[in-house]
């Protein structure tokens, strides 16, 4: 199992850019370099909350209360939303790819896609973030940054989207490479996921729905997958050692070479399972198909 790496982006701030909005008491958010927001988008968030398709790309907006905005469609690459309020903001097909969202709270926020494309979230930084029942169906978090992030009871399931021309195209939910390390994902829907090379290690993924998830070269070191529900998973490559798989669903599943060193399996579920190049209890080795 090769180590997760989480290079979060990072910002610098230029003092040319440090200037006043007309309102009073607040401050115009900074330019960050290879970005320029738009000025009047960015007094027009900061007044009203209200912002649709917006111009905000490397806008700063770290520490600012934004509960409830209207930030659907924004373009927001690359700015930083570090500990902003965001609980019940709507951030329905917004840009975030390369945003800065360490220690924002999104508790309440809709990522649901309703429009053409699903919401980019790459490489964005969600570190502690609140995310309790966020609609992330079809959500692009590739190298994402979710350490310690609450995501109970949030919807990774894929999205279903009709064009205006009609047409209707699925996107699947993709957290390849994630670092979800002590996440909180109880009763989580990943239903045919992606979570290749993700990083799951103590993760709480108790009665999650993980079925047809792809978790090739997963690190699932010490997590809590009690109850979860696997059911025709890939478990290829997958680092269990230590992981909690007590009445765990595993029927139909696919281990090849996984590493169930200490694992708690009492109880787990593995008809139908098919097991190749992995060491397991005596009472389940009537599976090992190769």
């Amino acid at each position: 199992m090769r180590p997760f790496q989480s290079n979060p982006p990072t910002f610098t701030l230029s003092l040319a850019a440090m200037m006043m909005v007309s309102l009073p008491g607040v401050m115009m958010a900074q330019q960050q370099p290879g970005y320029q927001p738009n000025s009047a988008d960015l007094q027009r968030l900061l007044a009203t909350k209200v912002c649709q398709k917006c111009d905000l790309r490397g806008a700063s907006l770290q520490n600012q209360n934004l509960k409830g905005a209207n930030l659907r469609e924004a373009d927001l690459r690359g700015a930083n939303l570090s500990g902003a309020n965001l609980d019940d903001a709507s951030l329905e097909s917004a840009n975030l790819q390369a945003a800065n969202l360490n220690r924002a709270t999104l508790r309440r926020a809709s990522l649901t896609t309703v429009v053409h494309q699903a919401t980019n979230l790459q490489s964005a930084n969600l570190a502690a973030a609140s995310l309790i029942k966020a609609k992330l169906r079809g959500a692009d978090l590739r190298q994402a940054n979710l350490v310690g992030a609450n995501l109970e009871d949030a919807d990774f399931s894929l999205a279903v989207i009709e064009t205006p021309t009609g047409k209707r195209r699925t996107f699947m939910g993709d957290l390849q490479a994630a670092n979800l390390s002590n996440s909180n994902l109880r009763n989580a829907l990943l239903n045919q996921v992606n979570l290749k090379d993700a990083n799951l290690s103590g993760a709480n993924l108790n009665r999650a729905s993980l079925k047809q998830a792809n978790l090739e070269n997963t690190n699932l070191t010490g997590a809590n997958l009690a109850y979860a529900d696997l059911r025709k998973a890939s478990l290829k490559t997958v680092n269990l050692k230590g992981a909690d798989l007590r009445s765990a669903h595993l029927s139909k599943v696919v281990m090849t070479a996984v590493n169930l060193k200490d694992a708690k399996l009492s109880n787990a579920d593995f008809r139908g399972a098919r097991v190749c190049q992995t060491e397991i209890p005596p009472r389940v080795q009537g599976y090992m198909s190769c």
